[in-house]
């Protein structure tokens, strides 16, 4: 076994550790896809105006490959494995297909496990050394290991490297990878013990895991914080915490629609990087004034209430605007059209997360 392998708290989590196998060790933390041959290879690729495009393996060879030398480092398990590796420059297929996203946007990048997925930023995607790699060592990438192609992203957590790539997404907000979601890391930016041994020069602009606050280090589930390093910048944000915090203004974007816009409207939302709201079938009368039907005995039309679909979004108000032009969007059939519902704002003096404690922007985050 390797030494100096430090598993954490949830390391009974992964599907598969295993820190024998040569180059790499392997850690899956579900369960693996089936093998599949270059051939069979196919990625989808949607920039933000939402048009799928399919990739062969035929497309992608047309691309001019690249090999490097570089380490895949496993901070959560401390070990790291410098490696050749050959493959595909992330930038050149991007801007071959001519996907792009905001300035300040991300990438999502999804794995054949159907269940993984992580982001960069815009700024980390186009950095020269991030690969798509379908060759280790001058062999064929192996399974385990991601095969047949995986992202390798050197100068971040090795989590940042997804495995058995099969769909990259462009999107304007941030994603908010698996591990985050998990409570799993605060951030892929390694620490000063790695960046020194590997002389890692982190790419200019936008990293792409916002530097939490010390009230998000808790894992998921747990009272354990996360182990934060003597003397790192989560350290020194911890001991400021709280100090110089301005208050964040929230609105609840109330929104009554039609119930056959609700996966539409969902799926608009998500794609904005709005994941937190709630939605059910409610019942209501408007312009549409309900169905009349047969009239009862005392000679009044009875009035059946309409099905609509309710949702409540509470955001910063900063992404009001947003939001609101989302719904829209998604929602208007046809200019003056009665029926495709309406949007209310109201005013959020607090929210507060009852596992945490957390208060205002934090508690909806």
């Amino acid at each position: 076994m390797r030494k100096g392998i430090i598993p954490p708290q949830y390391a009974d989590r992964f599907f598969r550790t295993d820190f024998d196998t040569q180059p790499m060790p392997v850690i899956s933390l579900y369960p693996m896809p089936t093998q599949m041959d270059l051939n069979q290879v196919r990625i989808d690729v949607c920039g933000l105006e939402g048009s799928l495009r399919p990739i062969s393996w035929a497309a992608l060879s047309a691309l001019p490959r690249v090999k490097l030398k570089v380490p895949l480092i496993c901070q959560i398990f401390n070990w790291s494995e410098a490696v050749e590796w050959e493959g595909i420059r992330l930038v050149d297929l991007l801007d071959f297909l001519k996907i792009d996203t905001h300035p300040a946007g991300y990438y999502a990048f999804y794995s054949r496990d159907r269940i993984f997925f992580e982001g960069l930023s815009r700024d980390e995607a186009r950095d020269s050394r991030v690969l798509l790699a379908f060759a280790l060592n001058g062999a064929p990438l192996p399974m385990v290991h991601g095969g047949p192609l995986r992202l390798v992203v050197p100068f971040l957590q090795g989590y940042k490297s997804v495995k058995w790539i099969r769909a990259i997404y462009a999107f304007r907000n941030d994603p908010i990878g698996t591990k985050r979601l998990l409570g799993q890391s605060t951030g892929s930016r390694l620490n000063e013990k790695w960046q020194k041994k590997y002389q890692i020069i982190l790419p200019d602009g936008k990293p792409g895991d916002p530097l939490p606050t010390f009230s998000k280090m808790m894992t998921e589930g747990s009272s354990a914080p996360i182990e934060v390093l003597e003397g790192s910048i989560l350290q020194t944000e911890r001991k400021n915490s709280g100090a110089n915090e301005e208050k964040v203004s929230l609105k609840e974007v109330i929104a009554i629609l039609r119930p056959d816009k609700h996966q539409m409207t969902r799926k608009a939302l998500e794609a904005a990087g709005i994941y937190s709201y709630t939605t059910y079938t409610a019942l209501g009368r408007s312009q549409q004034r309900g169905l009349r039907f047969q009239a009862d005995k005392s000679g009044a039309a009875a009035i059946k209430f309409l099905p609509k679909q309710f949702f409540s979004i509470v955001i910063p108000e900063e992404r009001l605007s947003a939001a609101i032009a989302v719904i829209m969007k998604s929602n208007r059939s046809g200019n003056g059209r009665v029926g495709d519902g309406r949007i209310f704002v109201c005013d959020v003096e607090d929210a507060v997360r009852i596992s945490t404690d957390e208060r205002g922007g934090e508690a909806i985050s």
